[in-house]
């Protein structure tokens, strides 16, 4: 949020943000890019809704909305009960 803002989190005027505030800019933050979609033909918008290397601009997997195929969801739980590793 203070990227897309220019600003530092020292700063007197960040300081002084509220959260309802930090809302506000998140949620018109996400209507600007969701407008610039809306302009977009549809296959550029599909292609604009794709995760891209911001370097290379190679296509990425999605792993937002899938399982992280890192995590040990059994190892999770007995830790969680205190068990052993």
């Amino acid at each position: 949020m203070l990227r897309y803002a220019r600003a530092l989190p020292s700063e007197q005027r960040v300081q002084e943000m509220t959260d309802g505030d930090y809302l506000y800019c998140l949620i018109h933050e996400m209507l600007d890019r969701e407008e610039a979609l809306e302009s977009l033909c549809p296959n550029c918008r599909e292609r604009a809704e794709q995760l891209h290397c911001t370097l290379c601009g190679t296509p990425l997997r999605d792993t937002s909305a899938g399982a992280n195929a890192g995590f040990d969801m059994e190892r999770f739980m007995r830790m969680k009960e205190g068990g052993t590793l």
